[in-house]
């Protein structure tokens, strides 16, 4: 047998043994990092974070609400644009506050997700300064660690209350 039919046969048998212990050492690393991460911590950082929130809703600190956010957050608000930026969502909710809103009571469902981003699915509900009830829906959050805390990164809501429907022309003329 010529030496180039031994160095062919060699070679099949070795490289595809090569690739699958590298592809093998790769799932492991997969594995290795994805089970480092400890998802409890996750669910109570957002926890905490969230009683923060309400709490800091409920003495009227609109800094502390929004220290609860990311730098670069975005808040998905329901019918109007997006409000971009930490600073940008700080002036929303003193607005917010300065219309009455006194509670924010949030109730997380669910949190899932991986070291790099977490999610959250909830409902909420707002109350005002005489305690009545102004808003309820559901929420999603995504979550990121910034500077070593998991802080929203996107903040999106949508109300469970019907809104009143639009009228037209076509309803108003005969």
């Amino acid at each position: 047998m010529p030496k180039n039919s031994n160095f062919s046969i060699l070679f099949l048998i070795i490289v595809p043994f090569i690739i699958s212990s590298c592809n093998e050492q790769d799932k492991l690393e997969i594995e290795k990092s994805a089970s480092a991460f400890d998802i409890k911590q996750g669910e109570a950082s957002i926890l905490q974070s969230n009683k923060h929130f309400m709490k800091s809703f409920e003495t009227g600190d609109s800094v502390g609400v929004s220290n609860c956010y990311a730098n670069d957050a975005k808040a998905m608000v329901p019918n109007q644009p997006s409000i971009k930026g930490r600073q940008n969502i700080t002036h929303f909710i003193s607005e917010t506050m300065a219309k009455g809103i006194s509670d924010f009571d949030l109730h997380t469902i669910k949190i899932w997700g991986d070291s790099s981003i977490l999610a959250e699915e909830g409902t909420y509900q707002i109350s005002g300064k005489e305690k009545n009830i102004l808003d309820k829906g559901k929420y999603i959050v995504l979550w990121k660690q910034e500077a070593g805390n998991w802080k929203m990164y996107r903040d999106i809501w949508a109300s469970d209350i019907p809104q009143p429907s639009v009228q037209t022309k076509k309803d108003v003329l005969p």
